[in-house]
């Protein structure tokens, strides 16, 4: 089953490249929606193995979901995850989350 994290990000250029490169331990792939940042998060995240939906100004999070999951409906993910841009999430907790699904 492929598993498939996605996150919301705005302004998370300090934070983005270790949480992707801590989700890829856990998942198959990472999408991060960059949401309008005028930092260096779609870098870091590119940078660290994500593929990056770039929103040209800041639209929030809701917004950044729901790109997320429109990429998701033409991926061939099996399981979705979000997590938090900004680290909040632990994503070594992943796996207690898609667990019963693989099973």
């Amino acid at each position: 089953m492929l598993v498939l994290a996605c996150i919301p990000a705005y302004n998370e250029e300090k934070n983005i490249r270790k949480l992707v490169s801590d989700c890829l331990k856990q998942v198959d792939k990472v999408v991060v929606c960059d949401d309008g940042s005028t930092d260096l998060t779609k870098k870091e995240a590119t940078d660290a193995g994500a593929f990056v939906i770039s929103h040209s100004q800041n639209k929030g999070k809701g917004a950044a979901l729901k790109s997320l999951f429109e990429y998701v409906k033409h991926s061939d993910a099996d399981i979705i995850v979000t997590i938090d841009g900004d680290g909040q999430f632990i994503p070594e907790e992943i796996p207690k989350l898609t667990k019963d699904i693989e099973d």
